[in-house]
């Protein structure tokens, strides 16, 4: 359980650092004099619990706790304080305890037992299900646990850009002022504001009715945004780390698992919305998928895996028809499988596709082989 201190005292951030020490399974990641650093800190140390004194130079650790709660949703609160009347106030903001001081160590007993009971029924509620997922290649599309894939229903177009371009920065504070300027360009500061607002409440609404469990911290310090996808699944992410661990050992042994991985490439990164500020990630996406798949098929054709061999071909040809490397691979692997027709058919499906679109004539070494295999085998029925 990792805990943050706030207190302007630096005494009383030493006291509950040295009490809080006692207890196996808690560190204290961050100790502040100075409630906005607190905050501003929040994303980076990722608090379980905060101890927050209620009287705090500059900002009232009550107007502070309401920050926090903005910028990291589900965080604990523990109010540390020298004054017994502001806990209606503080049980108003759902703290877990609310301590006087001086802190005694008996009382803090009381008030860790409360934090590790709660704890334990956050876990207990995580892995009771599986994590849901967000599905980015071809469309955007939710899987709730263990379930089948929806297509979710935004209010506006707007709105789904919203929630897309935020999910295109997880885990990254996305400034309202680049919000505003890449959604609603045409409206004044005030108008384009209460859009923004608006869209985020319904992309909150339609997150919590699906089940996808990815809030939107809204950080008022920095003036910004951040989608929190740690508990949750991304397609894309699983897909690049799998590729990664299967391309990184033995092929022999990882083979099938290369293959099964891009099979699921189903579609360029959200390539049905065509949003222009995710071409970058779309196009190093598929140069990924065409990188592992040529190298897939190159193995597969030393292999001796000809059937194996010709799928990835036909399919990286489907993906990239120009590409004549690939395209004299294909050629020949027809050519040595007996199936000269298809060999001649799609030499001739090049030559017209680099005719008529490029306005060129075949690389002359597809040419050269072809004219010497016309040569030797029967191509010709």
């Amino acid at each position: 359980m990792k805990i943050i201190l706030v207190d302007d005292e630096a005494l009383v951030l030493n006291q509950i650092r040295r009490l809080l020490s006692g207890y196996s399974g808690i560190s204290v990641v961050g100790s502040f004099q100075n409630a906005r650093e607190a905050i501003v800190r929040m994303p980076e140390l990722q608090p379980d619990v905060i101890f927050f004194d209620i009287h705090l130079p500059e900002l009232s650790g009550i107007d502070a706790v309401k920050l926090a709660q903005e910028a990291y949703p589900g965080v604990d609160i523990v109010f540390v304080t020298a004054y017994n009347e502001y806990a209606v106030q503080a049980f108003d903001l759902n703290a877990v305890d609310y301590l006087l001081k001086p802190l005694h160590q008996a009382r803090l007993d009381q008030t860790i037992k409360r934090l590790m009971q709660k704890r334990l029924h956050k876990q207990e509620d995580i892995t009771s299900t599986v994590p849901s997922r967000i599905l980015c290649f071809r469309s955007l599309r939710f899987q709730r646990s263990g379930g089948s894939t929806e297509i979710p229903k935004w209010r506006t177009s707007k709105t789904q850009e919203l929630f897309i371009y935020l999910l295109h920065h997880r885990g990254n504070i996305v400034p309202k002022e680049t919000l505003l300027e890449l959604l609603w360009p045409e409206l004044d500061a005030k108008q384009a504001t209460s859009q923004l607002y608006t869209s985020i409440y319904h992309i909150r609404q339609c997150l919590k009715q699906m089940g996808i469990d990815a809030p939107i911290r809204n950080l008022t310090i920095q003036e910004g945004y951040m989608l929190d996808t740690s508990r949750i699944r991304i397609d894309v992410d699983e897909w690049e780390n799998g590729l990664r661990q299967a391309s990184g050992g033995n092929w022999v042994d990882s083979h099938s698992e290369l293959q099964r991985l891009l099979e699921l490439y189903e579609g360029n990164y959200f390539q049905e919305h065509g949003y222009w500020w995710a071409e970058n990630e779309r196009e190093r996406l598929r140069k990924l998928w065409y990188q592992h798949a040529r190298s897939l098929a190159r193995f597969y054709d030393k292999a001796g895996m000809r059937k194996e061999a010709l799928t990835m071909y036909e399919r990286l040809q489907d993906a990239d028809p120009y590409n004549e490397e690939d395209g004299l691979a294909l050629i020949k692997l027809y050519t040595a499988t007996g199936r000269h027709k298809d060999a001649e058919r799609h030499y001739y499906k090049m030559d017209q596709l680099f005719s008529n679109e490029l306005r060129i004539g075949l690389p002359a070494r597809l040419v050269n082989w072809f004219e010497q295999a016309r040569m030797t085998l029967p191509l010709t029925e």
